[in-house]
């Protein structure tokens, strides 16, 4: 596709439609509305304007009967349509079609397009260059491009997917995010754990090429706080590494509390106190929690605008979530290893899913989840842990209550609704989910 020429006879050069049509909720096509296509067109307009494009108009449109491939929009006078789903989409469309003068491919819709292509997946080929033990049960991966060249930048909480020989693991990652050549793996041999943990230990070496996942986070910083207290207990110390790294890098204030049964099983000490010099205090209980961390000093009085950020076995997690609940709501953030110990669920009923991509209704019997049941009908869905705790399988929920089962989505989600966890979660009795699939 040629780039449009600079004619001075034109008021505009190019004309780009982004489908914002609303329809009712629950409807079971979706619209571009409920896909986020309102955000993602006003992101789409400032950033036009920000890039001094003055001979492009951005306009909203209604219905453009492409529901289920959308949002879409369409950029004449090439009549290319494109579904985006992100401002990493609409960066490159503006940046390579609008600009380069050149059609992104992976985002194109065909002319005779109905449902969305299958997905690419996206893997990363690392060399573990370098494995070493912290302490005698925790050990150090670090991990770079097979080939050469950046990997995917990532933010300070965050975690990637091993391909491991029991399946895909997640592991946080523990250095500095500014860093865009390495990441580094703290694994803790978990007996018994899934098997992901012991096979790093026993099968992986320096040298060996692993399958990864690029980075996701689920326990990201907030970005508003006016201080940040970090709670890591054991293995826990690894996202709360990195979001130290990155403090520092900000110079905010920060406050480490970092429980370990004894110096010597304490992982990444030297590094910990480099990162936060006379800002940690180190408890060592000897595997007594009454010896660890004085939660009720620690945790007593809440600084305005002060985040709690937690990560480590799941005792300490509910003792220090329990201990901070008259914290303000949204102020507290924790990742998981294992599920939390949740309520008995009600017994599992049947109910029908709507796939709204696909005009597809199915049924999910007691005995199978929604994960489980969508893959049989042969639409792949990634997934890692497949108990609530990660959030790879979330989805865009567009119509029924759901039954959350999940450690992933905070209480005001769950009454927002508008996503699911389909590994673990099911529906309310007597509804119908509508997924943004």
């Amino acid at each position: 596709m040629a780039s449009q020429p600079n004619d001075p006879e034109l008021y505009y050069e190019r004309h780009i439609f982004c489908c914002v049509n609303v329809r009712p909720d629950g409807h079971p096509r979706g619209c571009c509305s409920a896909r986020g296509s309102v955000d993602l067109r006003n992101y789409l307009k400032a950033k036009a304007k920000d890039m001094g494009l003055k001979k492009l108009r951005v306009n909203q449109s209604g219905c453009m009967e492409r529901c289920e491939l959308g949002p879409t929009m369409v950029i004449y006078p090439e009549a290319v349509w494109y579904t985006y789903g992100s401002t990493d989409d609409v960066d490159e469309i503006l940046e390579r079609h609008i600009i380069g003068g050149e059609t992104v491919e992976r985002l194109r819709l065909d002319v005779d397009q109905r449902v969305p292509k299958p997905k690419v997946k996206q893997e990363l080929k690392l060399r573990v260059t370098d494995v070493s033990d912290q302490t005698p049960a925790i050990r150090r991966f670090e991990l770079c491009p097979a080939n050469g060249g950046e990997l995917p930048a990532f933010e300070a909480g965050a975690h990637i997917d091993v391909v491991t020989g029991c399946g895909r693991r997640s592991f946080s990652l523990a250095n500095d995010p500014s860093e865009r050549d390495r990441y580094v793996l703290g694994v803790l041999r978990e007996t018994d754990g899934r098997g992901g943990s012991a096979w790093m230990f026993d099968v992986v070496g320096a040298g060996d090429t692993l399958t990864v996942m690029p980075p996701l986070n689920n326990f990201p910083l907030d970005p508003d706080a006016s201080e940040h207290l970090l709670i890591a207990g054991g293995i826990g110390i690894t996202p709360i590494l990195a979001m130290g790294h990155a403090l520092k890098a900000e110079g905010a204030k920060r406050t480490l509390h970092y429980c370990t049964k004894s110096v010597i099983e304490t992982a990444f000490l030297e590094e910990v106190k480099e990162v936060f010099g006379d800002n940690v205090v180190f408890h060592h209980d000897g595997g007594d929690p009454a010896k660890g961390i004085k939660l009720d000093q620690v945790l007593g009085n809440h600084a305005d605008g002060a985040h709690l950020y937690i990560c480590g076995p799941s005792g300490l997690l509910e003792a220090v979530r329990s201990a901070s609940a008259h914290w303000p709501e949204g102020s507290v953030h924790f990742e998981l290893f294992a599920p939390s110990a949740r309520p008995t669920p009600p017994p599992n009923e049947a109910f029908e899913i709507v796939l709204s991509r696909r005009k597809t209704t199915l049924e999910v019997p007691t005995d199978k989840s929604i994960l489980q049941v969508v893959r049989e009908h042969g639409l792949e869905v990634d997934s890692s842990c497949e108990d609530g705790i990660c959030s790879t399988c979330r989805t865009r929920l567009l119509g029924g209550v759901a039954e959350h089962r999940d450690d992933v989505l905070s209480d005001s989600e769950k009454a927002e609704n508008s996503a699911v966890m389909i590994c673990i979660s099911r529906a309310k009795a007597g509804e119908k989910l509508i997924l943004d699939l």
